[in-house]
């Protein structure tokens, strides 16, 4: 194998998904492949993740913006680029470059993803989708990281399918794993003997909360010492459904470390996950890999990652949702067997082979240069 050194480039995705992607990416590379590879990104990333608190300051390099990042880079001449995040591509004029694809939500979700960022609009969201398509139609490999997204990317970029390999994200087996319930439940302060049905994400319309929130109080007409635990924060939208449906103390929202998550998981009697569209949805992997029994929806990548290990069903079917929650929280040998199947297939997903796939990547892209 030709080698050589790989720069992976981040800015900032904060606490977000595709920062653990970065972060969990990175540590497992350097693992396997030590020499061989460094971060840039810019500093609030850094200030943002504590997970990466610890590591010595060789393992990355913080800069001010994305035109620094820019020279930065360069300046490590590097053999190869992997730019982990596809929508700051196009703003990357690099040889040869790797890109990773997440998700193509500023195609499938246009109207959704302009109407977020309201600041900049539509004009900004097709900035976003030109930048893509420049990068990604330049990349000499682009990484999808499900089936789902690979599906979406050819559909709205015409780019050679050649080129595109599917590596899933991982797992991190040592901080997600079972541990006993009454436990972590005494450790994060917990009550020990209500029902806890477990919600984490942001509240963007695709998280498609509301359907949780309606088929939540449902539930409670025959189950009224049931609580919902939401890791992220409310918007004034969710906050008025709360109240409309007279939930008012019976929804708790945390911000908890990535410690503390992973407790969380384990103090949860099931993991809800309404969401209708995921380039793959990582804390469904971290809810199996817990033990926690998942309910989701089923579409995008969501069966993707679920597979066999939870109930699927429509992600806008609120009595559906009421349904399931009143089964697996009434049914504990569903509970075991919902567990049991979560956790097995939360073993076809890790950080290490993410890596070790990702390598291969790096591999066939040296051997051309």
């Amino acid at each position: 194998m030709k080698r050589g050194m790989i720069t992976l480039i981040a800015h900032d995705p904060s606490r977000s998904g595709i920062w653990r992607y970065s972060l969990e990416l990175f540590k497992a590379l350097k693992r396997i492949d030590c020499a061989n590879v460094i971060f840039v990104a810019t500093p609030s990333t850094f200030m943002k993740a504590p997970s990466f608190e610890g590591f010595e300051p060789i393992y990355g390099v913080m800069i001010y913006s994305t035109t620094r990042l820019f020279a930065l880079t360069l300046n490590h001449n590097a053999n190869a680029y992997h730019i982990l995040n596809a929508t700051l591509s196009g703003y990357f004029k690099l040889k040869p470059l790797i890109v990773t694809v997440h998700d193509l939500m500023p195609f499938t979700l246009f109207k959704e993803r302009a109407s977020s960022w309201a600041h900049m609009g539509w004009l900004f969201t097709y900035g976003v989708q030109r930048s893509m398509r420049t990068g990604l139609i330049n990349a000499e490999r682009i990484i999808c990281i499900s089936e789902s997204t690979k599906n979406d990317l050819l559909r709205f970029i015409d780019v050679d399918p050649k080129k595109v390999r599917i590596i899933h994200h991982g797992v991190d087996h040592e901080l997600f794993k079972p541990r006993d319930k009454l436990e972590a439940r005494r450790r994060l302060g917990l009550p020990l003997d209500r029902p806890i049905i477990l919600n984490v994400g942001s509240e963007e319309p695709r998280k498609n909360i509301p359907t949780l929130i309606k088929a939540f109080g449902i539930l409670v007409r025959n189950i009224p010492n049931a609580m919902l635990i939401r890791v992220g924060s409310p918007t004034n939208t969710i906050k008025k459904l709360i109240y409309s449906q007279g939930l008012e103390g019976k929804i708790v929202y945390l911000r908890p470390t990535d410690k503390d998550l992973s407790f969380l998981y384990n103090a949860s009697d099931v993991f809800v996950f309404p969401s209708y569209y995921e380039g793959l949805g990582l804390p469904l992997l971290e809810a199996m890999a817990s033990g926690c029994p998942v309910i989701a929806g089923n579409r995008s990548a969501i069966p993707e990652a679920v597979g066999d290990g939870g109930i699927l069903l429509d992600p806008f079917d609120v009595d559906g949702f009421a349904y399931w929650m009143h089964e697996v929280l009434s049914n504990e040998d569903l509970r075991i067997k919902l567990s049991e199947k979560g956790y097995r297939r939360s073993m076809n997903f890790s950080w290490e082979r993410c890596a070790g796939e990702t390598l291969e990547v790096y591999r066939e892209v040296l051997s051309e240069v």
